[in-house]
């Protein structure tokens, strides 16, 4: 009886171990007998393929298992047979991967593409419970979301679109840029809840580490740690704890209201000087990033020239830091746009100590001092900066 026993429970941990793996079932409508199929993991930095596969009388399949639920990317490649594999003919659908049956439903002409088109619409994915959660948060903030793609259309169309053939609405651009204020704190704070509400969820876990991804950290040091003490309830002792401590300690240093980073740069007559050194005491001051081979740097210098004229008299002061790596590349770009303000260099480009400390991966990228050297804003172009600037100086 024992020997049965014994028997019975190894024969129900095999099937358990089993049971943890998962596997994926693509059923594709339309053209796509033969396409190639890719499951990438997406890492963040990069996506990491782990598995290909062929549909067959429309359907693919996957099997395999992962160490929890993770984000992943399935691909169906379309690129005509002879010719070279090309994003535009990809089409992709992003969900969580989990240790189960999943399976992906979707006709391939209406399937969402490699590169965002609203007119394409995301597969149908069932079977995995961490996408249903991550489904039902995204459904929660729904309304908060059409209202910023409707704000920001109307952005593009009203304001921005018209700047690149001179025509600055800028009141236009203020009134939505402001309109889209209390929405964003909606969304923030709603997600803020909902990572507070789920520290052992990993759907939770990714959207606070989002915070730390981007370019911008527009947190404050509290918050970010209060995110640090949250993640810790459900990750510590993990692997995804200590990546999530390591960006979040460094993104402490690019909070909101910390003091900005002092570097030594390049001025136009080839002196190295520290950046301390120009920013005024007791005034508002930007630090704006660009390069002369930058397209939207250049667009949006015609607008830091109207800035610098409106507001330089009531203290205001721009610090544009080039990281052209030629400096006649960088003075000739000075001189064509007429750029009369502060300007530094760093030679050493997106390899410059100050754009790792910033954690720059594009430009043009600026940001907002107060007069105590504080960081008080981020992304400072086009309306959002003419409505920082109306709100401090009151025209």
């Amino acid at each position: 009886m024992k020997k049965l026993i014994t028997a019975a429970l190894l024969l129900c941990s095999i099937a358990t171990i089993a049971q943890e793996k998962y596997t994926i079932t693509g059923n594709i409508e339309g053209n796509v007998e033969g396409n190639k199929v890719y499951l990438y993991k997406n890492d963040y930095a990069e996506d990491i393929k782990v598995d290909s596969a062929i549909i067959k009388k429309g359907v693919f399949k996957f099997t395999g298992a992962v160490p929890s639920p993770m984000y992943y990317r399935v691909i169906i490649d379309r690129t005509p047979n002879g010719k070279v594999s090309y994003q535009k003919n990809w089409t992709s659908t992003h969900f969580y991967l989990e240790n189960s049956p999943i399976t992906i439903t979707a006709h391939i002409d209406s399937m969402s593409t490699y590169y965002h088109n609203p007119k394409k619409k995301a597969a149908t994915v069932q079977g995995s419970k961490t996408e249903d959660e991550y489904t039902a948060f995204k459904e929660s903030l729904k309304e908060e979301r059409a209202q910023m793609a409707d704000l920001y259309k109307d952005y593009m169309e009203k304001y921005h679109l018209p700047t690149m053939d001179g025509i600055y609405n800028t009141e236009e651009g203020i009134r939505l840029t402001k309109a889209m204020e209390p929405v964003e704190k909606k969304i923030k704070s709603a997600t803020f809840d909902f990572i507070r509400a789920n520290p052992n969820s990993v759907v939770a876990y990714d959207q606070a580490r989002m915070n730390f991804l981007g370019m911008f950290v527009e947190l404050t040091v509290d918050q970010i740690t209060e995110l640090q003490h949250i993640i810790k309830k459900g990750w510590e002792g993990t692997e995804r704890y200590t990546n999530f401590m390591e960006l979040s300690e460094r993104a402490k240093k690019m909070a909101l209201y910390t003091r900005y980073q002092d570097f030594e740069l390049v001025n136009p007559d080839g002196n190295k000087v520290s950046v301390s050194s120009l920013v005024p005491k007791g005034e508002y001051c930007m630090l704006e990033f660009w390069a002369s081979w930058c397209g939207p740097c250049r667009g949006e210098i015609p607008h830091l020239v109207k800035i610098n004229e409106k507001y330089k008299d009531s203290g205001f002061k721009i610090i544009s830091i080039s990281i052209d790596e030629k400096d006649e590349h960088w003075k000739k770009a000075m001189e064509e746009e007429k750029m009369t303000w502060t300007q530094l260099n760093d030679p050493n480009g997106f390899k410059g100590e100050i754009t790792k400390a910033y954690n720059i991966q594009g430009i043009p990228f600026a940001i907002l001092l107060d007069p105590e050297g504080r960081i008080v804003n981020f992304n400072m172009r086009g309306s959002k900066l003419d409505a920082a600037l109306l709100d401090i100086y009151g025209y």
